[in-house]
């Protein structure tokens, strides 16, 4: 029987290329593999989804009912994998990012979990951008027949031009998969319950005498453009994070002169401001 797999998570957070590192792994192991990427138009915001499959026989279908394992990348994943859980299946979750809320919505469906701090680890050690490398860590541990050395491989191949650019790249994503492995391995379920974060208010609205200005978390991936552009220096990133787990920019609404140049660059439409006459 083949291993049934389906990721989610946000578009950008790099879902499709551990789809992608697992898919081509697989067959460089010798087992067939297939791997079907499902998204929106959204590059960014909308919800990805990529369906996995390795067997040792020919693959006749790419998608499939119900999976062997569920890897959820945050929030927003959960409504979308919540059909593809069984009693068998594994799930596996950035526990340092999914709220207590959505996990409640599966709670009666999970027997298998595997909670990983991946953002608040990578954070803490590395760098928010291999969060995803963490997670991967965690689904290799579970896929013995693939060699490991192999994965090492073919994750290096997919940031050989970034790696060429930035060299510390390629250290801090093999730290990044060892992590998540070895937080796999020593998973007890009897230490670490079922659960995520607690929802927390982050303020979005900043104001003083004709001039407001708001962030959108929901839209804000932390590129920092709006801070590049701000001519009074007004903005900083902040501790607050965005849909992606990147930090926000937050405003000195002191310094500002409600210029607009913020919400002007913002690729997302992540900024607001207005001032009045």
């Amino acid at each position: 029987m083949p291993t049934k797999i389906i990721l989610a998570g946000e578009g950008g957070q790099g879902v499709q290329t551990v789809a992608k590192i697992i898919a081509v792994t697989a067959q460089r192991s010798g087992k067939n593999s297939s791997y079907l990427p499902a998204f929106g138009v959204e590059q960014r915001g909308g919800v990805s989804l990529a369906y996995l499959q390795i067997s040792s026989k020919p693959i006749t279908y790419p998608r499939f009912a119900k999976a062997d394992m569920v890897v959820a990348f945050c929030d927003r994943a959960i409504p979308a994998i919540k059909d593809f859980l069984s009693k068998d299946t594994l799930f596996i979750y950035d526990n340092s990012v999914i709220k207590n809320k959505s996990l409640e919505k599966i709670k009666n469906l999970i027997n298998n979990y595997l909670a990983m701090p991946a953002l608040a680890l990578a954070k803490e050690k590395l760098s928010s951008k291999v969060a995803n490398v963490v997670l991967l860590g965690g689904i290799i541990a579970h896929l013995k027949e693939i060699d490991y050395q192999e994965f090492e491989k073919t994750l290096l191949e997919e940031f050989a031009d970034k790696i060429i650019k930035k060299p510390e790249i390629k250290d801090l994503n093999l730290g990044a998969l060892k992590a998540g492995i070895e937080i796999a391995e020593k998973f007890n379920k009897e230490e670490t319950p079922f659960s995520g974060i607690e929802a927390t208010e982050i303020k979005t609205n900043f104001s003083k005498e004709k001039i407001s200005w708001q962030r959108f978390p929901e839209y804000c991936k932390g590129c920092g453009l709006c801070i590049v552009r701000c001519p009074t220096k007004a903005l900083q990133f902040s501790r607050d994070s965005g849909f992606l787990g990147n930090p926000m920019p937050i405003v000195t609404i002191e310094k500002c002169i409600g210029c607009g140049n913020c919400m002007q660059i913002c690729p997302d439409g992540a900024i607001k401001v207005e001032k009045s006459t």
